[in-house]
């Protein structure tokens, strides 16, 4: 099927939401998937999947209103990086400051230069989290406008771009930075990224300047519910006396599989790397953690969301890759190669989610932090009635008009099922290179970008549906 491109704001920047949409065909029927794509933050809105009895399920959080996306940029907001493109780095660089001298990585010439000056090439970043900068600043890439440079209906994808000038947040170096969202007939939402060091054409005196060597780690921060965000009506529901019905959405059911046992150890006070990497299957290492098996069945994460210190579940980093290869780990990851490291599962709608990356690390987050409170409208949709197989057009309301009010009648406005996003409502699987790379001469390689060469990632994450047992 065609990609549909939507205008959503031509001022003051071009906004467009893009839909990608496939038939699956398997041996029973033929069902459609869809998967909705914003140019603000790169970011993936909607992704809606058949379950088990062949009922779409929107399997991400996120909001129906497009400017909701940007209400959650905005100083008190709670910004939970819904669905959105991450960068320049994701996760912390600690104290939000590193050393890194240019290097010319083209014609093989490693000679150190400095620019403007300075001579101990330390670069100072925006804070935006604690003391550190945090998934690439105040205004990190989910926080821009991406332009569309590529729809291809032939293979079903869109590519976006962003151009981030040098001195942005505080990295060197201008970077050009594209991700492509494929949606595959076999369920498969492939990601790609790449990104390179280019000067601009149009100001050639700053050369040296935007072809400075600088840090790269991006990733996609989807949460997914693989039970559906707006499923959680049961047969006697009577909904024609409700004006309005919360989906509360949890994560506490689904089980999780994940290929590595390895861990990357944050601190205590302080959570970055302190380079150790440790292994769960040591007897004294706690067992919430350890997520493999060789039966490759999944573990139901509700105990450890709850028994996990902190109350706020997990937030960890798993090391993909053995503690004795990382030094080798250079800027373009493990890619092309994409070896399975997790599979999601949902036993309420049959739904798999098995992810695929070409990344040597991944970060496992359970939105132990959100708040539903501080997320006045997230995604709703009328009853009764069965929801669409296709993505809604996201709306472009103002945040003052919400689609349903606590102090409404049932004269005044439809009855509609609302998704409430709260803690434990998602589960981030999140493949990136190791945080705070740069301060680990061992790790340092995987993050440090040179002229002339390419960051790359591919990330594939395959959706699919097991039959239920019969109850």
């Amino acid at each position: 099927m065609p990609v549909q491109t939507i205008t959503l704001s031509e001022s003051p920047v071009l906004v467009q939401q893009h839909i990608l949409t496939t038939d699956l065909a398997s041996k029973h029927a033929s069902h459609t998937i869809s998967a909705s794509i914003l140019t603000y933050g790169a970011t993936v809105t909607h992704l809606k999947v058949p379950d088990s009895h062949g009922e779409s399920q929107d399997i991400v959080l996120g909001f129906d209103h497009w400017e909701d996306y940007l209400a959650q940029a905005k100083s008190g907001a709670l910004n939970p990086y819904f669905g959105a493109t991450i960068g320049r780095t994701a996760s912390r660089i600690a104290h939000a400051t590193f050393d890194l001298q240019s290097n010319r990585g083209d014609n093989n010439n490693n000679n150190n230069y400095n620019c403007n000056n300075n001579n101990n090439a330390t670069h100072s970043l925006k804070v935006s989290n604690g003391l550190d900068c945090h998934h690439g600043g105040p205004v990190g890439f989910d926080k821009q406008h991406w332009n569309t440079i590529q729809v291809d209906n032939a293979t079903n994808t869109v590519k976006l771009q962003l151009v981030s000038p040098h001195g942005q947040n505080g990295y060197p170096g201008r970077l050009v930075a594209t991700v492509s969202f494929q949606l595959t007939t076999k369920g498969e939402l492939v990601l790609e990224y790449e990104a390179r060091l280019q000067e601009d054409p149009a100001h050639p005196e700053n050369r040296s300047l935007d072809l400075h060597s600088t840090v790269v780690s991006l990733t996609n921060h989807t949460y997914w519910n693989l039970n559906g965000v707006l499923n959680s009506l049961t047969d006697d529901t009577k909904s024609e006396e409700l004006t309005a019905l919360g989906s509360y959405c949890t994560v506490k059911d689904h089980t999780l599989w994940l290929s590595s046992s390895n861990l990357v150890e944050l601190g205590a006070a302080h959570p970055v790397p302190t380079g150790h990497i440790v292994d769960l299957l040591h007897p004294s290492e706690g067992s919430d953690l350890l997520f493999t098996s060789p039966s490759f069945a999944g573990k139901m994460l509700e105990h450890g969301l709850e028994a996990i210190p902190g109350g706020y579940g997990y937030d960890h980093v798993y090391s993909l890759t053995a503690q004795d290869t990382v030094s080798s780990i250079g800027i373009q990851g493990y890619y092309p190669e994409t070896p399975h490291v997790a599979t999601l599962y949902s036993p309420r709608t049959g739904i798999q989610l098995d992810l695929m990356t070409s990344e040597p690390a991944l970060v496992l987050y359970a939105a132990g932090y959100l708040d539903a409170e501080l997320l006045p409208r997230t995604k709703s949709r009328p009853l009764p009635g069965p929801q669409s197989s296709t993505i809604p057009v996201l709306s472009a309301s103002s945040s003052s008009s919400s689609s349903s009010s606590s102090s409404s009648t049932p004269q005044e406005t439809d009855t509609e099922l609302q998704a409430v996003f709260g803690k434990f409502s998602g589960l981030c699987l999140e493949p990136i290179r190791f945080p705070d790379a740069i301060h680990r001469p061992d790790w340092a390689g995987m993050v440090t970008l040179h002229q002339g060469k390419v960051y790359r990632q591919r990330t594939v994450h395959r959706l699919s549906v097991r039959t239920l047992d019969a109850r």
